[in-house]
């Protein structure tokens, strides 16, 4: 059986908008779509999808002053060939 439900996320928790006659711990797969605010303007605003600026994250560039990462492309091939290697007690 498949259904289709109206949610919105409160933070922490994924509440459906209207009530779901299921029983108590009824196994399930969730497939979540986004919707825009152009698609349904009815949403609460804190439900809405916003554009995200992801050079305002505290994490953003937090490698730029690493000498080893300086050419990025050779440093993930360098690692992957770690990858690739058994390990042995000697090296």
């Amino acid at each position: 059986m498949s259904v289709i439900i109206k949610a919105h996320f409160d933070g922490k928790t994924i509440v459906p908008d209207s009530h779901l006659d299921l029983p108590v711990d009824q196994p399930m797969e969730v497939e979540l779509r986004l919707i825009t605010p152009a698609e349904h303007t009815d949403l609460p605003k804190s439900s809405r999808v916003t554009k995200l600026d992801i050079t305002k994250l505290t994490f953003f560039g937090m490698w730029k002053d690493r000498e080893d990462m300086s050419d990025s492309v050779l440093w993930v091939q360098r690692e992957r060939e770690k990858w690739s290697k058994r390990y042995s007690n000697t090296d």
